[in-house]
């Protein structure tokens, strides 16, 4: 038997304004700080075209999905990733697609996530981990109220992974974490679909890369050897592999939206369940399921310094901290953190936590070839050195409103 997990990921971050059309002279009054640094116009624009092209009509088809084989002997399961910031987005700018979800959740087979509530690298800042407890926290209390489970298996900013963050996640009470099958883990194992354990023995399941990409990156593309990529054939694949579990990991936005619905990527959902099924050893199973039914194959180890995640060729932070621009203002926020909290005030916290939101860092990288591409088609800012000038003044100006209230 083969268990397979189907695990979408969807985040929105809160993009910034460009300095031009912040005042810093300006010393803002309580209740303006999130206009001045955030563009929610930029935010709503992009929220609704994403949500017409991927949220609305792909949560409707798998709700479709879901409801449709819920009485099957193997129904089809889900599981979903939703960062707080796009929570929120949702609430603000189309609470119809947050009922989606909150259908789907009420089927009970499909599971929500952990992470951090901000989609922030505060997993990284220090051994004590405390903004990043306290983002989890603050995550896991929000997926509870929306879904009535709170989550019980955490899946880190784009897959960060290291020993620390393992014993981190085990102490605030999770049962196992995910990860990307990076190829410095599989030097280690083998083989990316069995479940695994960090040495402070938590549960570790990593996304068999080749598979998921398949589907969430090179479906589309004419050019590979794979095209056109059916649902019979894909699940002949997954019906090949004799190994206990397949943790399929892709980013939401994929469906539709950077795979637009002529590529096919719709009909191919729905044909895969009934393909799968004709494979009686193959059966959907959520990360719980598979953490809970599957034996601990071996230990794997990670050093702080050799951090592992799921972006570009790399898999490791470089995608963050790959230049001195992303490392000056990843330092900028760390160092922040005393200061921001000493002032006990919750719009300079909250502002500086949408500014920890990995995007914005991620949008500073000066990559080559495909890797770049990627960064730049995700930015909305038009170039690394305007992400580096919105972020790093904003950090700024952040700095001198917190001394000022916490001061008052």
């Amino acid at each position: 038997m083969t268990l397979v997990t189907l695990f979408f990921f969807a985040h929105q971050p809160d993009r910034l304004l460009p300095y031009e059309r912040r005042n810093p002279a300006l010393r803002p009054e309580k209740g303006s700080l999130h206009a001045r640094y955030f563009d929610d116009t930029l935010n709503e624009e992009v929220f609704h075209k994403v949500a017409d092209k991927c949220y609305r009509p792909a949560t409707g088809l798998l709700g479709d999905l879901v409801q449709s084989r819920s009485s099957f002997p193997k129904p089809l399961k889900l599981a979903f990733g939703l960062s707080g910031t796009l929570i929120e987005q949702m609430e603000r700018f189309g609470p119809d697609v947050l009922d989606l979800f909150r259908s789907l959740g009420r089927t009970g087979l499909v599971e929500f996530t952990g992470e951090t509530y901000y989609h922030s690298l505060a997993g990284l800042f220090d051994a004590e981990r405390t903004e990043f407890r306290a983002q989890a926290q603050q995550h896991a209390d929000r997926i509870e109220a929306l879904f009535g489970v709170r989550p019980s298996v955490f899946r880190n900013t784009e897959c960060l992974y290291n020993d620390s963050i393992a014993a981190a996640v085990r102490d605030m009470g999770y049962l196992g974490i995910l990860t990307e099958g990076a190829d410095a883990l599989l030097a280690q194992v083998g083989s990316p679909d069995f479940v695994y354990a960090a040495p402070c023995g938590l549960p570790v399941v990593l996304r068999n890369y080749r598979l998921s990409d398949d589907v969430g990156y090179r479906f589309s593309n004419r050019d590979w050897d794979g095209w056109p990529l059916r649902a019979d054939q894909f699940a002949q694949w997954m019906a090949s592999n004799t190994d206990m579990h397949v943790l399929l990991a892709l980013d939401y936005e994929a469906i539709g939206e950077h795979m637009w619905e002529d590529t096919g990527i719709f009909e191919f959902l729905k044909a895969l369940p009934e393909e799968m099924a004709r494979y009686p050893q193959l059966e959907f199973a959520t990360p719980t399921e598979a953490i809970r039914r599957l034996p601990v194959r071996a230990s794997i180890h990670v050093d702080d310094f050799a951090t592992v995640s799921w972006a570009d060729q790399e898999r490791d932070t470089s995608a963050w901290l790959g230049n001195e621009m992303q490392r000056h203002c990843y330092e900028a926020m760390r160092r922040m953190e005393t200061e921001v909290k000493q002032t006990g005030d919750p719009e300079v916290m909250d502002c500086w936590r949408r500014m920890l939101t990995s995007d914005h860092l991620y949008y500073m990288a000066t990559k080559s070839l495909s890797d770049q591409d990627v960064h730049r088609y995700f930015s909305a800012y038009g170039s690394v050195f305007e992400a580096f000038v919105r972020l790093s003044t904003a950090l700024t100006d952040l700095r001198y409103v917190a001394a000022g209230r916490g001061a008052a």
